[in-house]
C-alpha cells in the first residue's frame, strides 16, 4: 500500500483563541486559583468570589470598561512630598564577570541617571548623567547626584526600592560621598504604590509597570518612536557604546538614544503624577 504524509498546519488561524480578558490579568499570582478551577475567562468569575480588593477593582474595570480612579487617595498620598520634588531613575549595568575593581558578579552598577527638578510653581528643569567612556562609572555617577540633586525636597522614583539601593550602593562605596547620599536615599518616596493603590485601566491588563500604565493617561506619550525602548535595550546599548569598535558616531547616536529613553522615564512619572492628581499633564 502507497502511504501518503501530510503536513499538519499549526498556523495560529487554526488553534482556538484564549479569552479576551483571561483570569490571568489578576496581579500578583491571583489566577493561578482560577485556573486550577478550569476557569479561564476573567469575565466569568463572580466578583461576590474575589476576596482581595485589588482583584475585584481589576475585574470591575474590566467588566465595565471604567477606569479605577481615586483623585483623593492620591493627594492624600503624596501631598506630603515636599518641593522641590525631584523625579529620578537610573539605568544600570551588571556583569558576569565583574569589569572594575570593588565590584560583584552581576551587581547594578549605575552608569546614567535622569532627574527632572519640580518647583512649587511649576516649573521644572531637567539634570541628567551618562558614562559611556568603558570607566567604572559609580564615582562620577555619584559625585553627580550630589551635586544635582537638591538638598531638601523629595525624591520621588518608580518602584523607588531599586534607586535606594543603588544609592546606598555608591554611598558605601565612596566614604566621602556617604553622608550626602544617605541624605538623598532617606528622601526617596514611591509612585509605584500611589499608582497601585488609585489607578487601574484594564488595558493595564494586571501590571502598574510604568509601561503599562503610561498608555492609559498619556497615548502619545509612548516609547515606541525610541530607539531604546526599555531597561534590557538600554543594556544593550551600553554594552555595544563602550565595546572596543565602538565607532565615534555610533557612541554619539547610542549616547543620543539613552537620554532620550531615560529622560521619558522620569517624565512620565510627572505626567502620571499629574493624571493620578486629576489634574493635565505639566510636561
Amino acid at each position: 500500500m502507497k502511504r501518503t504524509s501530510q503536513r499538519l498546519n499549526l498556523s495560529t488561524s487554526t488553534l482556538p483563541s484564549g479569552p479576551e480578558w483571561p483570569v490571568t490579568v489578576l496581579p500578583n499570582g491571583s489566577g493561578k486559583r482560577w485556573l486550577a478551577q478550569g476557569i479561564l475567562d476573567l469575565l466569568a468569575i463572580d466578583p461576590a468570589q474575589l476576596t482581595r480588593v485589588i482583584d475585584r477593582r481589576v475585574h470591575e474595570a474590566t467588566q465595565t470598561g471604567k477606569v479605577y480612579h481615586d483623585a483623593q487617595g492620591a493627594r492624600a498620598a503624596m501631598e506630603g512630598w515636599a518641593y522641590p520634588r525631584t523625579w529620578l531613575d537610573f539605568e544600570t549595568i551588571g556583569f558576569a564577570v565583574p569589569r572594575w575593581r570593588g565590584t560583584r558578579p552581576h551587581q547594578p552598577i549605575p552608569f546614567q541617571f535622569s532627574a527632572h527638578v519640580e518647583q512649587s510653581n511649576g516649573d521644572i528643569e531637567h539634570q541628567e548623567f551618562l558614562s559611556l567612556d568603558g570607566t567604572d562609572p559609580r564615582r562620577p555617577c555619584a559625585e553627580a547626584l550630589v551635586y544635582m540633586i537638591p538638598s531638601v525636597g523629595a525624591v520621588i522614583a518608580y518602584n523607588a526600592s531599586f534607586e535606594k539601593r543603588c544609592i546606598a550602593e555608591l554611598a558605601t562605596a565612596f566614604p566621602d560621598l556617604e553622608g550626602s547620599l544617605r541624605a538623598i536615599a532617606d528622601r526617596v518616596v514611591d509612585l509605584l504604590p500611589v499608582t497601585r493603590a488609585n489607578w487601574y485601566h484594564r488595558d493595564q491588563r494586571g501590571s502598574w509597570s510604568i509601561k503599562a500604565v503610561l498608555p492609559t493617561v498619556a497615548a502619545d506619550l509612548d516609547y515606541a518612536g525610541l530607539e531604546v525602548k526599555d531597561g534590557a535595550g538600554a543594556q544593550k546599548a551600553y554594552r555595544e557604546a563602550i565595546a572596543a569598535g565602538a565607532g565615534e558616531s555610533r557612541r554619539q547616536a547610542i549616547d543620543a538614544a539613552l537620554r532620550a529613553y531615560c529622560g521619558r522615564d522620569t517624565r512620565a512619572m510627572i505626567v502620571l503624577a499629574s493624571a493620578l492628581l486629576g489634574k493635565r499633564p505639566v510636561v
